[in-house]
């Protein structure tokens, strides 16, 4: 019975219908296929150029940051000269004399006055020292001296203090770190 009911129906064949469907999909596949290479060559070359432009800008960073680095490396320089310095401010003296600042090392010896920027130093030769000239530039009737004294200048320091008795100088006297820079500033 079943064979009755299939044989009195007409038959129609899709097979075209088919073919029209696979080829407008094929050729809608070779569209799409042409559209991503061109996308793709274009963004290449868009990438090509801007990674031109990126590679431009990072070299130009980079210079602009070693500019950066040298100058941060001359006020690093300076900000470590500052921070080694000590300014000197003098009590004020009853007498009216001027503080005559001297500090002293194993080596050398650097005196300033108030006002004075560059200090004047004197070497420690053989155990000599140069300040007798530093005292005959001083009057002891104007001039009070204080010594700063570096732990290396003790015995410099000794001298240097009991040559300034001989001459009547006032004197007065503290401790100095090895490292610092000592100024005097004006009261």
């Amino acid at each position: 019975m079943a064979n009755k009911l299939r044989a009195k129906t007409a038959r129609v064949s899709f097979f075209a219908f088919q073919d029209m469907i696979t080829a407008v999909t094929g050729v809608l596949m070779v569209v799409m296929l042409g559209l991503s290479l061109d996308l793709t060559q274009q963004a290449s070359s868009a990438s090509a150029v801007s990674r031109t432009n990126i590679r431009r800008q990072m070299e130009q960073a980079r210079q602009q940051l070693e500019a950066h680095v040298d100058t941060l490396n001359q006020l690093q320089i300076k900000l470590n000269a500052l921070m080694n310095r000590v300014f000197v401010i003098p009590e004020q003296d009853l007498s009216g004399k001027d503080v005559v600042l001297v500090v002293l090392s194993a080596n050398n010896g650097l005196v300033t006055r108030a006002g004075q920027s560059n200090p004047v130093e004197f070497k420690v030769i053989n155990g000599r020292t140069s300040f007798k000239q530093v005292l005959d530039s001083c009057d002891p009737q104007r001039d009070r001296l204080v010594f700063y004294v570096r732990p290396s200048g003790i015995d410099h320091f000794k001298f240097c203090r009991n040559l300034a008795k001989q001459r009547s100088y006032s004197i007065g006297y503290d401790t100095a770190d090895e490292d610092r820079q000592y100024l005097l500033a004006p009261p």
